[in-house]
């Protein structure tokens, strides 16, 4: 369980998201600092790509996407760089600043977002050290249950997705109803 390179992805309430829109929010987020604890560097635009990375907001430690993919627009929190914490503890900031990028996406009344909490991707970009296979499965079920169950307040179900060729991922139906705010409030 060395890997760090967690990903979390909170979907959209709204089906169509005007992409061309988070250009400038996401600018001036490098401008002000919204992330206080990262370095922000750029936004790239992938809006062209049919069912891609949509826009992101490029990081030194992490990027953020609002990633368009399978249809199902959410933000795609993406650490890239290593965790100095336990795993429970990587897991946990995965989730907080996923959860932390949708609350200041739902504030930018331009945008018009709104951002589920009944569902949940959960992802780890590194196959060598989190193969997709039923033993890191095992690994990682009772920190990513203890992570929901920390922000949603309800037991989850988890349910890992692809195939041994693909990155290692666990759908996480959450079963809460509330708002980001709320799941960030708890934790």
């Amino acid at each position: 369980m060395q890997a760090t390179k967690f990903q979390v992805k909170v979907y959209t309430r709204a089906g169509d998201i005007e992409l061309e829109k988070l250009i400038p929010v996401f600018h001036e987020w490098i401008r002000a600092k919204k992330i206080s604890d990262e370095l922000l560097i750029d936004v790239a635009d992938y809006a062209h790509v049919p069912q891609g990375p949509g826009v992101v907001l490029i990081g030194h430690q992490s990027d953020y996407y609002l990633d368009v993919a399978d249809n199902r627009p959410g933000l795609l929190y993406s650490r890239k760089r290593g965790f100095d914490g336990d795993f429970q503890a990587g897991i946990d900031d995965a989730f907080r600043r996923a959860l932390n990028a949708c609350r200041l996406l739902e504030e930018e009344s331009s945008l018009g977002l709104e951002f589920a909490t009944d569902e949940v991707l959960f992802r780890v970009q590194d196959r060598l050290a989190a193969p997709n296979e039923d033993a890191t499965y095992d690994a990682y079920k009772p920190a990513l249950e203890q992570a929901a169950g920390a922000f949603f307040g309800h037991a989850p179900s988890l349910e890992r997705l692809g195939s041994e060729r693909e990155p290692f991922a666990v759908r996480i139906s959450t079963g809460a109803g509330g708002t980001v705010a709320d799941a960030l409030a708890r934790h």
